[in-house]
């Protein structure tokens, strides 16, 4: 019995540390359904940043611009809000820093918005650091693209065409004034500035292009091409759309080039004389003759030699209604062409001691080369009349028109005008032409 119990016991006592040996073993894992989930510990993560908006750039709110002066409406214009004005967008060549977008209103709108007056007649611009600049109310009206601009909240003048010195930056005033002739107007940049002038040799000849053509286009920005030829070819040159403005003295060939169409507008700009040159011996003895009929009459008797220009000019012209006027049809060994023009045509006559019907300017210009004298001169039916003659753009509308308008214009202006009469008096003593912008033709007794 005692065994017993101390067997008993022993089994008791081995049976407990296999059973604490198993308690203090890695558990085997139990199926997933079992599993009692574990919850993760909860780590507070540091909420999103908010996407945020993109950041424009500061606009400064209140600056302002007062339009002022000789308006009916004063306006008072923010930076921030131009009220009713449409705002657009144009792309404008700085002179100095070349072409950009500039976004504003059109000049023009705030013009007439503030209602201009009729006396007004120029802008006054005012800058923040009181610079200021003026241009002609006529320039401004002609641009159409000139902007009163925004940027980075201030208000700039972006004046397409202008000098840099008007394209003012932080503008504050805007002052409609009377202007002032002291100041110098803005020259308006031409779009197209290549303009052909298609003129009679004599004006060429004579010099007078070489003081108005560079004066012209100092004035306007137009760049002139030249062509001297006959009268005749001028107007085949704008018949043809060659040419955009012609400056010619043809009077019947001129209405008929108005007639059919080929001119815009034709505007009377000057005269002078023609006159018969020769050798001083007067071999024809023209000298002293009662008029240009009788004094042809005598050549032609004579066989004296002529030099006809014969390029259809209008001395070519005005040549060939005198022989016609007189009845007579000039031919034969004496009488010669040299299909040139006024200037090669008297050094022609000067070497062969020869007659020619000449212009008064381009002989006077051109005497001390010349073996030649004034033989017959003053007849009213020697008149010769220069017109200046726009090409029209109906017809060929790739002529530069507005440069044909501006040198038209400029050619009938009083400056122009005033140094046609001054032109050849310090050299020769007499002008070589007469103004006559002031006059019809009807006056000079051409109609």
């Amino acid at each position: 019995m005692y065994r017993w119990l101390k067997n008993s016991l022993y089994v008791l006592l081995v049976l407990s540390l296999l059973l604490a040996a198993c308690t203090t073993a890695t558990p085997t894992a139990a199926p997933l359904a079992e599993v009692e989930e574990v919850e993760e510990p909860v780590v507070e993560e540091e909420p999103e940043a908010e996407a945020m908006e993109p950041v424009e750039e500061p606009v400064l709110i209140g600056a302002e611009l007062l339009v002022t002066g000789m308006v009916d409406q004063e306006l008072t214009l923010n930076s921030a809000d131009l009220g009713d004005l449409e705002v657009v967008t144009v792309t404008a060549e700085h002179p100095k820093s070349g072409p950009g977008d500039y976004t504003g209103v059109r000049l023009s709108e705030v013009l007439a918005k503030a209602e201009v007056q009729a006396e007004a007649g120029a802008l006054l611009i005012t800058a923040s650091d009181d610079f200021t600049a003026e241009v002609p109310l006529a320039d401004l009206q002609a641009c159409a693209d000139c902007l009163l601009a925004v940027e980075e909240g201030l208000f700039r003048m972006v004046m397409p065409g202008m000098s840099s010195k008007v394209w003012v930056k932080d503008v504050v005033k805007l002052e409609l004034i009377a202007g002032t002739a002291a100041e110098e107007p803005a020259m308006v940049e031409p779009v197209v500035k290549d303009l052909i002038l298609a003129t009679t040799t004599s004006t060429q000849d004579s010099g007078l292009l070489d003081v108005l053509v560079p004066l012209f286009q100092d004035q306007t920005g137009y760049v002139v091409q030249t062509i001297a030829v006959g009268s005749g070819q001028a107007m085949t040159m704008g018949q043809e759309g060659n040419a955009d403005v012609l400056l010619v003295h043809a009077p019947a060939s001129e209405k008929t080039f108005m007639a059919d169409g080929y001119g815009q507008e034709r505007k009377l700009v000057m005269h002078n004389y023609f006159m018969i040159v020769g050798p001083a011996a007067d071999p024809a003895g023209i000298k002293g003759s009662t008029d240009t009929v009788e004094a042809l009459k005598k050549i032609f008797d004579a066989g004296a030699a002529f030099i006809t220009r014969g390029d259809d000019s209008g001395t070519h012209k005005m040549e060939l209604a005198l022989w016609n006027k007189a009845a007579l049809e000039p031919a034969g060994d004496w009488y010669q062409d040299s299909g040139q023009g006024m200037g090669p045509t008297l050094t022609i006559a000067s070497e062969k001691e020869a007659y020619t019907l000449t212009d008064r300017a381009t002989y006077l210009a051109t005497q001390d080369s010349l073996n030649l004298e004034i033989l017959f001169e003053g007849d009213a039916a020697l008149l010769n009349v220069y017109h200046v003659i726009t090409v029209n753009p109906d017809k060929w509308p790739l002529v530069n028109n507005p440069g044909a308008i501006a040198f038209a214009e400029f050619m009938v202006s009083d400056e122009t005008q005033a140094l046609i009469a001054e032109f050849g008096v310090d050299q020769y003593g007499e002008p070589l032409f007469f103004p006559d912008a002031d006059k019809t033709d009807a006056d000079l007794g051409l109609e």
